[in-house]
């Protein structure tokens, strides 16, 4: 991801996963006056996915919030990265080892970000994630 702004100039970030499982997020660090409590859920595969299956999920930004934070809970493997940059990385498997990106990061950091979670509030399938369909 270095040296490309995350969300800026249409550089979102984009997850493949192999398999069926969900893919967890959490929007915080709100910047309204007064703060907004963080915002976390999961989006799960479509139906029917086998363990070959490959799922792209985006993963966009809430103007609201400074931060976001994802993992991938699923058998399969889980890879990310920014915008037009070549380099892939791992998903983290758990709020404890979360992949967080800010604002205009140009690089994403391994975080804890469990802590936000008591204070924030769940919102299963209508979080800043969506499923980009094979165009096949």
């Amino acid at each position: 991801m270095s040296g490309t702004p995350a969300f800026q100039n249409g550089n979102a970030v984009l997850v493949v996963t192999r398999g069926p499982g969900k893919m967890h997020l959490i929007s915080y660090a709100s910047n309204a006056k007064p703060a907004i409590v963080p915002h976390f859920g999961s989006m799960s595969t479509p139906a029917g996915t086998t363990e070959r299956d490959e799922t792209r999920f985006l993963i966009t930004h809430s103007y609201t919030f400074e931060q976001c934070a994802f993992y991938w809970e699923g058998a399969g493997e889980a890879a990310y990265g920014v915008g037009n940059s070549l380099v892939r990385q791992a998903v983290g498997r758990s709020w404890q080892a979360a992949i967080n990106v800010g604002w205009g990061a140009t690089t994403a950091t391994t975080t804890n970000v469990s802590g936000q979670l008591a204070s924030g509030v769940q919102r299963d399938n209508l979080i800043n994630c969506y499923i980009v369909p094979a165009l096949t």
